[in-house]
């Protein structure tokens, strides 16, 4: 047995004089206090007329500021199931207020990231429609039989029509990675498998973490790390008992290791049919550079600070450490192509 040497320290052991150093010490220490902004008052969006009458469900997901007054502002929409929830979660979002964060007592800015606004309807049956069954699995036909582009094309009747609700979403989601698998695109088949993760709660364990280990590689591959820390860290909490963590955990671990090297995280982006490209930094400086088409501007959206720039290629941007945990938003024409470096700072701001 070994024993370990116990220290204690008496409080009658300090001095006065000892105690005031303690205190001046941590004084010297401190940086800052940053009161994270709390939400007051929640508006909730307005449900879609034509949506509810045909039962239809969906979620949207937006990034919005929240200014020193409690307001919100600079509200985009990231993402949505459906095109005709959108106008209605933008409007909601801009009618939220918030106490303000504050950092050492003062007013400051916070970003919310991918906040997700659902559109439910409590009286709508769960599964698919037998429409989109048959749709589906008419498409599964095509896949099995290499007929990429037949599949392709129920997939995008699919999308004009619109989902009906999560099922719909969740399994259209799997139809369009198995598309992408197909054409080698692992981009599109990434961002799909993300889609079919945020339904955990539709999934059994089985299918769950096998669409898991497949995001993790993919994530690995594009060398988007952060991604693939995120999916290895849900799977572990939703499942931590699951077989496929023992196979992940050696490349987690290299994975984990990279991002605190000095080796940098090249990405290779594109602007989305949206205008803009996003990424949440790992790191605290980025570069854009090898820019191929019109960028217009950028922003940092952190924890605790929001700014604008316009874009330069091969300038280096550093972000200071009190901004917190920061995601770049790159907006220009559709389609322009550029690589986004994720580099460690030179020194603290």
């Amino acid at each position: 047995m070994i024993l370990l040497p116990l220290i204690t320290l008496s409080a009658s052991v300090l001095s006065a004089a000892d105690t005031s150093d303690l205190a001046n010490k941590t004084e010297q220490l401190h940086l800052n206090t940053i009161v994270n902004a709390e939400a007051i008052k929640r508006v909730p969006p307005k449900y879609p007329i034509n949506a509810a009458r045909d039962g239809k469900e969906g979620w949207v997901q937006l990034s919005f500021v929240v200014e020193p007054d409690g307001s919100t502002s600079n509200v985009i929409v990231e993402d949505s199931s459906n095109e005709a929830f959108e106008k209605y979660a933008l409007r909601s979002i801009k009618k939220w207020k918030y106490s303000p964060a504050t950092k050492d007592g003062k007013p400051i800015q916070q970003c919310r990231n991918q906040v997700q606004l659902d559109f439910k309807l409590s009286n709508v049956p769960k599964g698919a429609s037998k429409w989109f069954f048959r749709q589906y699995r008419s498409a599964m036909d095509f896949l099995e039989e290499n007929k990429v582009a037949e599949a392709e094309e129920i997939a995008k009747k699919i999308e004009e029509k619109g989902r009906w609700n999560a099922y719909e979403d969740m399994y259209y989601s799997i139809l369009t990675s198995l598309i992408a698998e197909k054409n080698t695109n692992p981009k599109a088949e990434l961002a799909a498998i993300k889609k079919v993760l945020s339904y955990n709660d539709l999934q059994k364990e089985a299918q769950y973490s096998s669409l898991a280990a497949r995001a993790f590689s993919l994530a690995v591959e594009l060398q988007e790390y952060g991604d693939a820390r995120s999916i290895f860290t849900t799977l572990k909490r939703h499942y931590p008992e699951n077989e496929k963590l023992a196979m992940l955990t050696p490349y987690y671990n290299q994975v984990t290791a990279y991002l605190k090297s000095d080796k940098p995280i090249i990405i290779n982006a594109q602007i989305s049919k949206r205008d803009f490209w996003s990424y949440q930094l790992e790191r605290s400086a980025f570069i854009i550079d090898n820019v191929e088409g019109n960028l217009t501007n950028l922003e940092v959206r952190c924890d605790n600070h929001h700014s604008q720039f316009l874009v330069e290629s091969g300038n280096k941007w550093q972000i200071p450490e009190s901004w917190g945990s920061c995601s770049v938003y790159v907006f220009g024409d559709s389609n322009a192509k550029f690589t986004l470096a994720d580099v460690h700072g030179e020194q603290k701001i």
